[in-house]
């Protein structure tokens, strides 16, 4: 390029220690040689506030409605005062015009393939707030995601990518795949059993592993269940993430096996408990394209899943795991497979790594900013 891009990038969060949060740290961690960016966000990972120039977005983390629309209010305020070229936005989370939405979950594709917008299992409260977060989502979605309110989408999946095309049709789409750090998330069997001695737990015990938040969404329940109807005796479930301890931890307890199921809490050091665990169990409802399923097949850990956006690249014709409908007895089955065959274990995870590993983060980030230069050109004319 013979001219840097000025770049203002709107996220609630860019960070390594969360799902979409992932995808910008690196944009920003491997593009700032050849990028000007200036991060509109409410929180910024500190290793990469020397390379940005950062416009804190100030805002109450909770209620998420109120959280979303005061930070679409606040992050507008301020870009209207940010000198840029582009504007790249994490999702529909300020109001247009937008360059480039990259597209980490699609509240339309969500309602049109669950029929709701909150867990009718829920507590009443959790409910509505749910509810209310998922409606001003769709609302942001649908007048930021016009033709003319926005130029272009990075889907980080085909399968959003359809959902796109489908809903919001006009705009153009491009595939900016997330992806995954092999060499973080690899099998270790040092730290395997350096973690179940921690836990008191035997190497011959069949870990199943869930990472996550939206427990009631990512299948949480339908995890445990499984767990419990597969009747493995030398089992266990950890669960790496934050939620609704005390509710999943009654339904475990309900379910017979309160005394197997771990929940641990957020953890950065997520690499370690996939290198301990033997399985990654993922009924989810709905994904765009989940870094967790990612982090575990390139951990070598076959996948119990179902085949939601991102997952099914991964999971292929079952190659690299084992799909699974939601419901407890189809997840059940998958596990008493997994847990005593050693051999197809170690088949499934081995494919499962080879296919994780071919997500890279350069590839990723490389193909953002060519859709940069793309854009950038109808407004700073040609470059080499």
């Amino acid at each position: 390029m013979a001219d840097r891009i000025r770049v203002a990038l709107v996220a609630h969060g860019v960070h390594d220690h969360g799902g979409m949060e992932r995808a910008f740290y690196e944009l920003v961690r491997r593009g700032s040689e050849t990028v000007d960016f200036v991060v509109l966000s409410a929180e910024l990972a500190p290793e990469l506030r020397p390379l940005v120039e950062w416009k804190r977005i100030v805002v109450p983390p909770r209620p998420i409605p109120l959280k979303t629309v005061l930070f679409a209010a606040v992050a507008a305020a301020r870009l209207r005062r940010t000198p840029r070229d582009l504007v790249h936005t994490l999702g529909a989370i300020v109001p247009p015009p937008l360059d480039l939405a990259t597209v980490q979950f699609c509240s339309a594709g969500f309602h049109a393939a669950t029929g709701r917008f909150a867990p009718p299992q829920s507590p009443p409260l959790r409910r509505l707030n749910t509810t209310l977060a998922r409606l001003v989502a769709l609302g942001l979605e649908r007048w930021a995601y016009r033709p003319g309110n926005a130029r272009a989408f990075g889907a980080v999946s085909t399968g959003i990518g359809r959902e796109l095309r489908l809903h919001y049709p006009g705009i153009e789409v491009s595939l900016t795949p997330n992806a995954v750090d092999s060499d973080r998330f690899r099998p270790d069997a040092a730290t395997r059993a350096s973690l179940r001695t921690e836990l008191g737990v035997e190497d011959a015990t069949f870990v199943a592993l869930f990472v996550g938040g939206d427990w009631d969404r990512k299948g949480l329940e339908l995890a445990i269940d499984g767990l419990a109807r597969a009747a493995v005796p030398a089992s266990e479930l950890w669960v790496v993430g934050r939620g609704d301890k005390a509710r999943f931890a009654a339904r475990a307890r309900a379910a017979g096996v309160g005394a197997r199921v771990r929940f641990v809490g957020p953890r950065h050091d997520t690499e370690r408990w996939y290198a301990a665990a033997d399985a990654f169990v993922f009924p989810t409802l709905y994904e765009a394209a989940p870094l967790v399923a990612y982090e575990a097949a390139a951990a070598g850990l076959p996948l119990i899943a179902t085949r939601a956006n991102g997952v099914e690249d991964l999971l292929g014709d079952d190659e690299a795991g084992i799909s699974v409908t939601r419901d407890a007895e189809s997840i059940a089955d998958a596990i008493r497979q997994l847990a005593g065959d050693d051999e197809l274990r170690s088949r499934l995870g081995d494919e499962a790594r080879a296919r994780a590993s071919r997500h890279d983060w350069d590839s990723s980030v490389n193909a953002v900013l060519t859709l940069y230069d793309e854009l950038a050109l109808p407004r700073n004319g040609a470059r080499p």
